[in-house]
């Protein structure tokens, strides 16, 4: 087992004092110290100096090797230099133009020829703005008033969807009938009214729930979370089909599972949704959303012949994001995937032999470039699950590699990145075994 709690935070405390010295000196001016909240970690946040092909170098000079990847943004890895070349030729015709460029079709044409549910797409600033508008789109599509989405999904940080991504179990109903749970304090009243709650994985209660709600639903939000939950991926057909039958939008969330394969995770399980959000790697590492979906549903965007939904933003498909994003896309070919998938494989067989020599009961599962494991006796299906798990011993491990210069991070599992080589996944995976012998 790893070592106790406050002996590693001591030491990560004095192997790391510049980054602990920066975080001191944000508390004056930030909440917490930091810019965002995801950036808090304990003991501190670690700060980074630079970052190059799969690792990062903090202000005191340490290196890690990065299984973050920027909350799983940097499939390329850090700089990769096809990005660094487009973005240095987008920035010498300027920063911003507040008007079209030709980098708009040729990014949206490339998306459309990856993606057969896709004939149109839309720009936003961010996966949030993507699933507002589209929430928005479905509604008016169809004149029904709620959506629906499956608990301990996150699919943006807007009221319209942020409940129940991880609620309190006492306050969450049954687990085959979810109960709505704001999941801040100050969202609006109807966000828990105007959401209905599915449970992942089980195809009657889904059946059941939709059917009943069936005028009242415009679309179903749908994350497979590959690599991150033991889903069945016939799930995703059976929702496929339910949908259709109700005449209700399907909207599958691609954010973080575009890295399942070169046409993202439905054209892993054979499904075409109506509308496909994306982020993080479509930006190339640059702040950017997207909205894809048949012409139907995505000509209510169209102003050009009069007032119609709304959807822009000062910085939507600005030239420097749609450079990186571009760059990035052309780059992703299917050897980088395959590459990808024989490192995935790889460390979770690695992964496996670590825990069963340690005699810990894990779950280990990876699709794409995404694996996870938790401490459990029985798979992780679904958020439910997930509460079982042995969360504080998975905590520890981050700290005993933090030290050893691999940095992980919870929820999004372990990112790999076309620049990793085997000797970093058995770097890690002897890293974790060292982990677990260390107390």
């Amino acid at each position: 087992m790893p070592r106790p709690r406050e002996i590693l935070e001591d030491e990560i405390r004095r192997a790391t004092p510049r980054s602990l010295a920066q975080w001191k000196r944000g508390q004056a001016s930030m909440p917490g110290g930091v810019i965002k909240g995801a950036y808090w970690m304990t003991p501190h946040p670690l700060y980074v100096e630079r970052a190059e092909e799969c690792y990062l170098w903090d202000l005191d000079g340490r290196r890690y090797v990065d299984f973050t990847n920027h909350h799983t943004a940097m499939v390329l890895g850090h700089s990769p230099p096809s990005v660094i070349q487009a973005l240095n030729d987008a920035i010498g015709h300027g920063l911003g133009f507040g008007a079209p460029s030709t980098l708009e079709a040729d990014i949206a044409e490339e998306i459309v020829k990856r993606f057969p549910s896709i004939q149109k797409i839309r720009f936003t600033g961010s996966g949030t703005e993507s699933s507002l508008h589209a929430a928005r789109m479905a509604r008016a599509f169809t004149g029904r008033p709620k959506v629906a989405k499956f608990e301990g999904a996150y699919h943006g940080s807007h009221d319209v969807l942020e409940v129940s991504v991880a609620p309190p179990p006492e306050n969450a109903g049954p687990a085959d009938s979810p109960t709505p749970v704001a999941s801040w304090p100050g969202m609006a009243r109807t966000a828990e009214e105007d959401l209905v709650i599915l449970p992942y994985g089980q195809r009657e209660s889904v059946e059941l729930i939709l059917r009943e709600h069936e005028r009242e639903v415009a679309a179903v939000f749908f994350d497979g979370k590959p690599g991150i939950y033991d889903l069945d991926p016939d799930f995703a057909a059976f929702l496929r089909r339910i949908t259709r039958e109700l005449g209700m939008v399907l909207i599958m969330d691609e954010v973080v599972s575009f890295r399942a394969g070169y046409g993202g995770y439905q054209e892993m399980v054979g499904v075409q949704p109506d509308l496909t959000l994306f982020a993080k790697i479509m930006g190339g590492g640059l702040p950017g959303g997207v909205i894809g979906g048949s012409s139907q549903l995505m000509d209510l965007l169209d102003n050009s012949a009069g007032p119609t939904l709304n959807q822009s933003g000062t910085f939507s498909g600005n030239h420097l994001t749609l450079a990186a994003g571009l760059a990035t896309l052309r780059a992703l070919t299917p050897e980088v995937y395959a590459h990808l998938d024989e490192l995935r494989e790889r460390l979770v067989s690695g992964l496996r032999g670590a825990f069963r020599k340690a005699g810990l009961p894990a779950q280990v599962r990876g699709v794409g470039s995404i694996v996870s494991f938790d401490l459990a006796e029985r798979p992780v299906m679904d958020y439910r699950s997930s509460l079982d798990t042995d969360r504080e011993t998975v905590d520890l491990i981050r700290m005993e590699l933090l030290l050893r210069g691999y940095l992980i991070a919870a929820g999004l599992g372990l990112s790999l990145c076309s620049p990793m080589k085997t000797d970093h996944v058995d770097g890690l995976v002897d890293a974790i075994a060292e982990a677990l012998a260390a107390g």
